[in-house]
């Protein structure tokens, strides 16, 4: 790995990485969709699929900011079942050097982030709310720093579209140097019987905005096609992604690329998810 300390997304400090993997859309199918987030990660939605008593199990493999380092990344798992839903992402942000006050390097360390979360759903007369509770870990050297922060969201389906909205990420950290990254996400997605799917998501942060806009098509029920463009105009971060999932017995397979030339952060990008109904 190049001898740099690195942000995520290359956005400020090592402490400050925690936020931007708490905003990280962490599968290949919600990422390749202009990171559709809501659409996956609302837990109003857990409600759905009651009466299913198979289990969804998710796996994803990433390697981060492929462009300027080798050694950063993140794995996820994810598994739901009726209205609950249970998740842990770790991030590896690579090897790391530390120095003391002279400059003389003294050693390596790998700082990393550990979010664990459970959701939980239910159905109500005026729609479907759920709520996400979430326990954050995050390694830097000798220092640590914990939190508790919570999704509060609620999903809608109408007869022309389908409505989300959550309150990301409340809470707080047991320090007083970061401040937990709360947004309000507001999503709209629509279906087509054409077997075309098309979604919005707009994310307001604290003084920025981020916009994500995706498009899906199903082929015959055996795989899905989906192409997405996001925007973080304030950090100036902006890619198109393309990807797809096929679908085999109990089984889903999930490939994403973000593209981008050499100079991107995230360019060359590939996503890599395993479904698999137990």
């Amino acid at each position: 790995m190049k001898n740099i300390l690195i942000g995520l997304l290359m956005m400020g400090s090592l402490f400050g990485q925690i936020n931007n993997v708490l905003t990280i859309s962490p599968t290949a199918s919600e990422t390749t969709l202009g990171n559709q987030s809501l659409e996956f990660r609302n837990p109003a939605r857990n409600s759905l699929d009651t009466l299913d008593s198979k289990v969804n199990l998710s796996l994803t493999n990433v390697k981060w900011l492929g462009n300027i380092v080798d050694d950063m990344g993140f794995n996820y798992v994810e598994a739901s079942n009726k209205k609950f839903d249970y998740s842990m992402l770790y991030f590896n942000y690579g090897e790391q050097k530390y120095a003391d006050e002279t400059g003389f390097v003294q050693g390596n360390f790998t700082p990393s982030t550990l979010l664990v979360g459970t959701s939980w759903g239910t159905k109500l007369p005026f729609g479907h709310v759920g709520v996400t509770g979430k326990i954050v870990n995050h390694t830097l050297h000798t220092e640590k720093i914990n939190g508790v922060l919570a999704d509060l969201g609620y999903y809608l389906n109408t007869k022309h579209f389908e409505f989300d909205v959550m309150i990301s990420n409340l809470g707080l950290y047991f320090t007083e140097e970061v401040d937990a990254p709360t947004a309000l996400n507001l999503g709209l997605s629509k279906s087509f019987q054409q077997g075309v799917d098309i979604y919005s998501q707009i994310n307001l942060y604290d003084g920025y905005n981020t916009f994500g806009q995706g498009i899906s098509y199903n082929i015959k029920g055996l795989m899905n096609v989906n192409a997405g463009y996001y925007s973080d105009s304030s950090h100036e971060l902006t890619y198109s992604s393309f990807g797809f999932d096929i679908n085999y017995d109990r089984y889903k397979f999930g490939f994403g690329y973000l593209f981008g030339d050499e100079t991107h952060p995230l360019g060359n990008t590939l996503l890599l998810t395993l479904n698999l109904e137990i």
